[in-house]
């Protein structure tokens, strides 16, 4: 296989990870079982997500590094964006159905605020990498 090919198959799969990921959370919360079911399978999403992001960053660096360009970089910021939004939504549907308690009396403030901290986290620490690439790309840098 060329390389591109094996690296087309590890971009759908690390895409395709946190999707299950996200289906295996909605149906246990829509489901019967118990709170502890709901939050590992929540906790699960987070997982794949973080890990998803690892493999993203990773393959951002390359690109930046060897092309020189930032796609895979603005494409990683949008699948952080989407993927921390629906986990705000599963939070705060985790909190609702299951009447957990929060310090929020309205039913939407505590998933937006658990997706913002994710979301500036994961892009505050992509910034910073692409930062960093971007300075060590630089000849100018090392005089």
């Amino acid at each position: 296989m060329r390389k591109k090919n094996i690296l087309n198959f590890l971009f759908l799969v690390i895409l395709l990870y946190p999707i299950f990921t996200l289906f295996n959370a909605v149906g246990q919360l829509n489901g019967p079982e118990e709170l502890e079911s709901a939050m590992d399978a929540v906790l699960h999403y987070q997982i794949s997500i973080w890990v998803s992001w690892l493999v993203l960053v990773s393959a951002s660096v390359y690109f930046k590094w060897t092309k020189q360009r930032n796609f895979f970089f603005f494409f990683t910021y949008a699948f952080l964006v989407v993927a921390f939004s629906f986990l705000g939504y599963l939070s705060q549907e985790l909190v609702t159905d299951y009447e957990l308690p929060n310090k929020f009396r309205d039913e939407y403030s505590f998933g937006i605020l658990h997706a913002l901290q994710h979301i500036i986290t994961s892009v505050v620490l992509t910034a910073f990498l692409q930062a960093a690439v971007w300075w060590f790309t630089r000849r100018w840098h090392r005089r």
